[in-house]
């Protein structure tokens, strides 16, 4: 595979290799050799050697379990108690199970996680036929709560972005055992305000489906404010291996996005969350560029019970740019509702 960039950056191995190395007094030939022909031959194995390490740096426990045919991939810590409800992960557009490794790393260690790799993400299966709207995604969740059985006891979902959609769609739809909710920009409603990302769709380009160097790095800007004020530096080799890791199922990420923008679909959440019942978290980055922060009220008054915190100078992936004070509030509201404070 071939990845261009856009400005013609040079792909060399060495850059990178010596960000791998820095720090380290000796290295071998062997290894040295095996990165650059890594790097060279298949740079999309650089992240999913990435993807590993994070997860088990979390603690976690990569799992399959098959529902008629389809076979599920998730990540697991804990086992489920009587006196805390699990708590299920849901993750964006074109991310995985990966994306909370961060996150849960932070969480105390007695509570029963699950982070899922949604219907054609990660090691999930991709089915052709398979229904990829916000509605169908949840009804797909439900077949993956029941098989692992958490469809009977007290359950806390996650969700951020597409994520987060889909996880109110199935508190709004399954409610009777969604003890707490918590959104993270979720998407499915219309903010007052476009985003820059929304800007751009409306002229006719998609920033989420990149295809050089070029658009990876635009798009890594509207997903991180750090990155977009410099704070964040991520070299371009870095970027190079994830626009080769995502490239070859970008006719999927493609079809999934035309599915979730299709107009009438906009509102989605925001027509069903008068049907959520479950004390409700909604947490926003007030410079998030892909879904803008005014949805966050939307919420907020049009869901009973609901919380709002809005995290400051931090964008769409406020998970891992803010995972500190994050933690903090996801913990803070967990336990008022657990210990039965009034949000």
């Amino acid at each position: 595979m071939s990845v261009q960039s856009g400005d013609g950056a040079d792909m060399s191995a060495l850059p990178f290799l010596r960000l791998l190395v820095a720090g380290a007094s000796t290295v071998t030939l062997v290894p040295l050799v095996s990165l650059v022909c890594i790097y060279n031959t298949k740079p999309d194995f650089i992240i999913k050697a990435i993807r590993k390490v994070v997860i088990w740096r979390a603690g976690l426990t990569v799992k399959f379990v098959t529902v008629d045919g389809y076979r599920f991939a998730y990540a697991e810590r804990g086992r489920p108690t009587e006196t805390q409800p699990s708590i299920i992960f849901l993750h964006g557009f074109s991310t995985s199970k990966d994306t909370w490794a961060n996150f849960i790393k932070a969480l105390p260690r007695n509570l029963h996680i699950i982070t899922l790799d949604l219907p054609g993400h990660g090691d999930s299966d991709r089915n052709p036929n398979q229904d990829l709207s916000m509605e169908g995604q949840a009804n797909t969740l439900r077949r993956f709560v029941c098989a692992v059985g958490l469809d009977r006891k007290p359950l806390h979902l996650v969700g951020t972005s597409m994520g987060g959609g889909i996880a109110g769609l199935y508190a709004a739809t399954y409610r009777e055992n969604i003890a707490l909710l918590t959104l993270f920009c979720p998407l499915g409603v219309v903010p007052p305000v476009h985003s820059r990302m929304m800007k751009a769709y409306l002229e006719g380009r998609n920033m989420l489906v990149p295809t050089t160097l070029d658009d990876f790095r635009e798009m890594a800007q509207i997903n991180s404010y750090r990155y977009k004020i410099g704070k964040l530096k991520l070299p371009d080799k870095l970027l190079y291996c994830a626009l080769a890791d995502r490239t070859p199922h970008n006719d999927f990420f493609q079809k999934l996005s035309d599915e979730l923008g299709r107009k009438e679909k906009w509102d989605v959440l925001q027509r069903s969350m008068g049907n959520i019942c479950a004390p409700t978290h909604v947490i926003w980055g007030r410079e998030d560029d892909v879904l803008d922060v005014s949805g966050a009220d939307i919420l907020r008054e049009g869901v009973s019970n609901c919380r709002l915190d809005i995290l400051d100078d931090c964008g769409h992936v406020l998970v891992n740019e803010r995972t500190r004070q994050a933690v903090k509030v996801f913990i803070d509201f967990r336990e008022q509702v657990l210990n039965g404070h009034k949000k």
